[in-house]
């Protein structure tokens, strides 16, 4: 009998999410308890802001299900991005918005293998913000929700799809009124002297592909000036572009 991989990874998936979404985990952590980090980071009220959420496992994990809420209705959550993160070349993973101010994450790890013991970055959330916010801190945290008979909580699951609950930091994102942004865009690294130069594109690429630290102005980051103030590849190419091939340059901040 030939056997199907595709139903044999759907199978596997479903176990692993029943272990997961358990209302009461109850595998175990032994050793250093596993650790989910959400940063605190200011931004800028005419900017949009982005939260890093890092993680540390001592032991391989099957899955992973975050749901995180937020505690301001002024800002809205735009996507979770994983790239850059330990769990971008996972297949099956997303991130849904199920209520006003909450957001669950998920990762399953199925051919690609377990999630092997390490610490470092899940993934990014980016927000926008309601017109002419007002400067507030806003606190990120995970919870527990009922939605339609399912629960959304926070969970790890170890290799043998015992689920256990992993400690939370959360984190603050401040918005503070004005803008960081000055001048042209480009100081990425938050030099003094406002100037693009090559320092800036290691930043960028540290920041992007090397689990290194954060621009401290996003907007300055957002070389090519889009709209949805992300930061992402098409601002690196921009900037490689504007440096090296006569490329046109970046444009002033908002």
């Amino acid at each position: 009998m030939r056997i199907n991989l595709k139903i044999i990874s759907i199978i596997l998936a479903v176990l692993i999410l029943a272990a997961v979404t358990k209302s009461q985990p109850s595998g175990s952590d032994p050793n250093i308890r596993d650790t989910v980090s959400i940063q605190s980071l200011t931004t800028f009220s005419t900017s949009a802001g982005f939260v890093p959420v890092n993680f540390y496992n001592d032991q391989p994990l099957a899955g992973i299900e975050l749901t995180i809420s937020y505690s301001s209705l002024d800002i809205m959550i735009d996507s979770f991005s994983y790239i850059g993160g330990r769990l971008e070349g996972y297949s099956l993973k997303g991130a849904d918005q199920i209520s006003a101010n909450t957001l669950t994450i998920y990762t399953y790890a199925l051919a690609e293998g377990l999630v092997p013991n390490g610490s470092g970055l899940l993934g990014n959330l980016y927000f926008s913000f309601i017109p002419n916010i007002s400067p507030q801190d806003v606190t990120i945290d995970t919870m527990t929700i009922t939605i339609s008979d399912r629960e959304f909580s926070s969970a790890f699951s170890d290799a043998n799809a015992n689920a256990f609950s992993p400690v939370i930091v959360p984190g603050v994102l401040s918005i503070a009124s004005g803008s960081c942004c000055l001048g042209d865009r480009g100081n990425i690294n938050g030099s003094p002297d406002d100037a693009l130069d090559i320092s800036d594109l290691v930043f960028l690429v540290e920041f992007m592909f090397q689990e290194g630290a954060s621009p401290p102005c996003m907007a300055e980051a957002n070389i090519n000036g889009s709209v949805d103030e992300q930061v992402d590849i098409s601002d690196l190419v921009y900037m490689v572009n504007f440096m090296f091939a006569d490329g046109p340059p970046p444009p002033s901040c908002p």
